[in-house]
């Protein structure tokens, strides 16, 4: 290989090639072929044009988050631009981050302004991957997803051409760039926000349930669904319902609240009103707020999720239903959950095909997921996984991109909905030869998904 491509690339044969194809999901184990770091718009350029020369398939991967892994592949070529971490706010307002910036990252920069920032969670998420696929946060119900403040995408096209897309260039990009998924167009190495108004402090909201009964599961998921279609928008939480084999069955409920721990107890009372509630409220600062969700992550974790929207509510039966395909773990499993993230707010506010993140609409994201530690219960977590996803794709429409699940059938309508014949004829304008392609990437060939590696 050429080794003036790019300052760092990482062969099977390299000392580090071990650690440098590792995830954050430990359960995916792939082998590329290469892994090129790539500090700036021409190393990556010509990363991509090595790699159309060669016909390799290139994989993008930005922070490693993928569930599925499909920032890397077995025997792909990955272009890397975790070392794009360049941050820069102008005079107007408008930010401007690298391809390789995390959360955190992005949160610690900001702080010494007092912006917020409506990102995501988890602090080592790539917030360039995060955008692309929509990106939910504590604040998506007060301000929208993160790509609802995206001005500005730079992207490295399949031809090498460094692409500028806004609303005034390229405006079929850019519409596809907010929701189409990450890795589908391209290299982006950069993205550009406009900020929301500066805020002192947010209260963060902390409710927990310990050692929980059926009752208890059945009236947090009741009083879930009456919040999320007319909660207080101020309040955009998360929560799990999880079987623990540390602290068995339990709940809890997170989120920043936009205003004092007065309001935000009064916006949460329903919750309260449950038996056994345990409840926190800290008035921090935006960043702090970040780093007490960023305290609750490991480095690392193995584990499977499938992530899908809820429109309507379900009925006791259905709720019971679905917590009972948590009752019992996985062989080998130390954890599993239903996981469940408000919508509505500011993400309904906009029209679902004026993005291509279509499911706007929904009440909130739900999920089933389990984890474990040894690898040699790989296969019977996954299959725990296979037996269950069924129930949970029948009661719910649609997949969220940032949450894939290999095995969903008809992906490109399951992640896409109305807007997946557009995001093709985009795919076939800016990557003709499907240079960008992963199990569930944007297929101008409407063919069925690659099968796993």
């Amino acid at each position: 290989m050429n080794t003036d491509l790019c300052s760092r690339i990482i062969l099977p044969y390299c000392p580090s090639y071990e650690s440098a194809r590792q995830i954050f999901n430990r359960s995916i184990q792939k082998c590329p072929s290469s892994i090129i770091y790539c500090r700036n718009d021409d190393e990556a350029a010509r990363a991509v044009c090595y790699g159309a020369r060669q016909k390799q398939e290139i994989r993008v991967r930005s922070g490693g988050h993928n569930y599925e892994g499909y920032c890397i592949g077995n025997g792909k070529m990955t272009v890397d631009t975790s070392p794009l971490k360049g941050i820069q706010l102008d005079s107007t307002g408008t930010l401007k981050i690298g391809g390789g910036v995390s959360n955190r990252e992005l949160y610690h920069f900001l702080k010494q302004y007092g912006y917020p920032f409506p990102s995501g969670t988890c602090p080592t998420v790539n917030a360039v991957g995060l955008t692309q696929g929509g990106g939910w946060g504590h604040s998506s119900r007060m301000y929208g997803l993160a790509c609802d403040s995206l001005v500005e995408a730079e992207l490295i096209d399949a031809s090498g051409r460094l692409i500028t897309a806004s609303e005034a260039s390229h405006p079929d990009l850019f519409w596809a760039l907010r929701g189409g998924g990450g890795g589908n167009f391209g290299v982006v190495t950069s993205l550009s926000y406009r900020l929301t108004p500066v805020v002192s402090h947010v209260t963060y909201v902390d409710i927990e349930y310990s050692r929980i009964d059926d009752l208890t599961a059945l009236q947090f998921f009741q009083t879930w669904q009456a919040w999320t279609t007319g909660g207080e928008i101020r309040f955009t939480p998360n929560s799990r319902i999880f079987n623990s084999a540390r602290d068995g069955m339990g709940i809890f409920l997170r989120g920043f609240f936009y205003g004092t721990p007065d309001e935000a107890e009064a916006a949460v009372q329903p919750f309260l009103d449950i038996y056994g509630a345990e409840v926190s409220f800290r008035y921090v600062t935006f960043w702090e707020a970040t780093e007490i969700d960023a305290s609750i992550y490991p480095a690392s974790e193995t584990f499977q999720f499938a992530g899908r929207f809820a429109y309507a509510d379900f009925s006791d039966s259905q709720i019971i239903s679905l917590l009972s395909l948590i009752k019992t773990r996985a062989r080998g499993a130390s954890y599993a959950s239903v996981a469940l993230y408000a919508m509505g707010g500011k993400v309904r506010a906009v029209n679902p095909c004026e993005t291509a993140f279509y499911y706007r609409n929904s009440d909130f994201i739900i999920g089933i997921e389990t984890v474990w530690e040894d690898c040699f219960f790989e296969a019977e977590n996954q299959a725990w996984m296979a037996a269950r996803f069924p129930y949970l794709h029948s009661l719910t429409t649609g997949s969220y991109i940032n949450f894939p699940y290999l095995y969903t059938d008809h992906y490109m309508d399951a992640y896409y909905g109305e807007n997946k014949e557009r995001l093709v004829e985009i795919k076939k304008r800016y990557d003709p030869c499907n240079l960008f392609r992963f199990p569930q990437s944007i297929r101008a060939d409407q063919l069925p998904g690659l099968l796993p590696e």
